[in-house]
């Protein structure tokens, strides 16, 4: 059986976007509120399907990291995405997905 390595590989930019629905972003979701970034609070709490919730949670751990502007517009990018360390669930994008790019944030 292949290993995966331990924490979930960068899926790419077009993979956020909405009714995009994986473990990998209920993960991510975890690894926020771990972070101190969530919010959660008027959702009920976090989905497996990338929401606006997720895009402001993610907002404040890119502010966190030190990026402003467009760089901390929500939307992952590899750099911020790599340093959340998002546990590796495993699965794959879902088929859908276009292959996937990378973002400067």
């Amino acid at each position: 059986m292949p290993q995966h390595p331990p924490y979930e590989p960068f899926p790419g930019s077009t993979f956020f976007r909405p009714g995009t629905r994986s473990p990998i972003i209920a993960a991510m979701a975890e690894r926020l509120i771990a972070e101190g970034c969530a919010h959660y609070r008027r959702t009920g709490g976090p989905t497996p399907e990338w929401n606006e919730a997720h895009r402001k949670s993610y907002a404040s751990w890119q502010r966190k990291l030190g990026f402003h502007g467009k760089d901390a517009d929500g939307y992952p990018g590899r750099t911020t995405w790599d340093q959340l360390h998002v546990p590796n669930s495993g699965s794959q994008p879902p088929s859908s997905s276009p292959v996937p790019t990378q973002q400067p944030h």
